[in-house]
């Protein structure tokens, strides 16, 4: 008789394909799986912790108690992940939700608008202010819940900006807005204060921009919109102001490069009174020396 042949027992492989034939340690598949879901449970709690930070800084925002309301929303930005680099560079979509479309135009309710930007958030943000312990655990290139991340960014830039506005410091609240609008260059709520700011400003260059942030609003929100109507009526207003200031502005130039150059002609016993500019009928200057001795 013949006997049967002995089965074979397979023993568990201690090891995984990975392309090619080539294998690596199961161990080490199983690690990589830890640290991704470490990752996760430290932004789950980074999200959380920052939520707790603008809760108190809204607190602080309806006390008017306004230095301490941006503390609170700045140290909430500290605990996310910064944004991806490519998002902060230039944003050309939107992402998310987009935000409330709802503002009267009025300085005196941006406490409201602080309540209805948590209720109904856009996609947002640039890098947080400082690092913060979470950070070190994280990357900028796609993290687990990205776009949880970049909401709560964009809440807290948008409350800082309103904060700022409120304090009338226009520089930074262009700054906080602009944090928001980089990658969503279509919340409303941040265009709408940093056109406030940089009409405060009052510079040719802040007015222009102040006007290119009112024309986007006036194309991206409804025309029975109150913030339509505030984006309306503030162009109507800026045109003429923009002409006046622009004239301003460079009179103050031509009249400072003027005392340069008399500082440096006055070595050859010239001085800019010796060379006359005139239009050349193509938006410039021309320049034609003339003795005045």
């Amino acid at each position: 008789m013949s006997s049967a042949a002995p089965s074979t027992i397979h023993e568990p492989s201690s090891s995984v394909a990975i392309g090619d034939g080539e294998k690596r340690p199961l161990a080490e598949e199983e690690g990589e799986v830890g640290d991704k879901e470490k990752e996760k449970e430290v932004i789950r709690k980074a999200i959380k912790d920052a939520a707790e930070m603008k809760d108190e800084g809204n607190k602080f925002f309806s006390e008017k108690n306004w230095t301490s309301a941006i503390t609170a929303y700045k140290q909430g930005l500290s605990y996310l992940p910064p944004a991806p680099p490519k998002a902060r560079a230039h944003a050309t979509t939107e992402q998310g939700d987009q935000g409330s479309n709802t503002h009267d135009g009025s300085l005196n309710k941006e406490q409201d608008d602080v309540k209805k930007e948590e209720e109904n958030p856009g996609t947002m943000g640039n890098r947080p202010l400082s690092p913060s312990p979470h950070q070190t655990m994280m990357t900028a290139a796609d993290p687990p819940f990205k776009k949880e991340c970049s909401e709560a960014r964009v809440i807290l830039y948008a409350n800082i900006a309103a904060c700022e506005l409120k304090l009338e410091a226009w520089e930074a609240t262009v700054s906080a807005a602009t944090s928001a609008l980089d990658e969503n260059p279509h919340h409303t709520k941040s265009l709408w204060r940093r056109a406030k700011a940089n009409e405060a400003i009052d510079s040719w260059s802040s007015l222009t921009a102040a006007q290119n942030d009112y024309t986007m609003l006036k194309e991206i929100v409804g025309p029975s919109d109150p913030l339509h109507r505030d984006a309306v009526s503030a162009l109507k207003a800026l045109e003429p102001r923009i002409e006046i200031v622009r004239k301003r502005d460079t009179d103050k130039m031509m009249g400072q490069l003027k005392d340069v150059g008399n500082s440096v002609l006055g070595w050859f016993g010239l001085s800019t009174d010796n060379f006359q500019m005139t239009p050349n009928g193509e938006g410039g200057y021309s320049m034609n020396f003339v003795n005045r001795a």
